[in-house]
């Protein structure tokens, strides 16, 4: 992705179309074993690229402080539904139900994001900064424990 003319936003909400379509895939494909995979990768790299970057500015920027926060809490709990989840298997007898519940999840929490955290960083911060901030998501992501 070009961040020249990419700001945080369009990262942020490009991975929340990525990662919805491999929940998709996990949901159907044949290949699920690959696809979880790739969706644990994602995931991992998505949320720890917003709790360095974006969830930090969005604490300072005067009342989403709470915003951030419940983002972060809602982060922790797909964390451990993840570890559950990949504990199971994908050959487990209960992973698809489990695995519903934990996409319904975390599709709840990437549209809260799109509601009430992304809007008030465009429109608090300039669009410079939200291009910079694109890049160092980028790099922070690219460096993913």
């Amino acid at each position: 992705m070009n961040t020249t003319d990419t700001d945080i936003v369009d990262v942020l909400l490009s991975q929340h179309e990525q990662i919805e379509q491999l929940m998709a895939a996990v949901a159907t494909d044949d290949d699920r074993s690959a696809a979880f995979d790739d969706l644990q990768t994602m995931l991992k790299m998505h949320e720890f690229g917003e709790q360095k970057v974006v969830h930090p500015v969005t604490r300072d920027a005067g009342n989403s402080s709470a915003i951030a926060e419940e983002s972060v809490q809602e982060e922790n709990r797909a964390d451990r539904a993840l570890a559950i989840l990949a504990g199971l298997g994908v050959d487990h007898p209960d992973f698809l139900d489990e695995f519903a519940a934990f996409r319904s999840d975390v599709l709840n929490h990437a549209k809260h994001e799109e509601l009430h955290e992304f809007p008030p960083l465009r429109e608090q911060l300039p669009a410079a900064e939200l291009r910079a901030m694109a890049s160092r998501l980028l790099d922070v992501q690219a460096e993913t424990p």
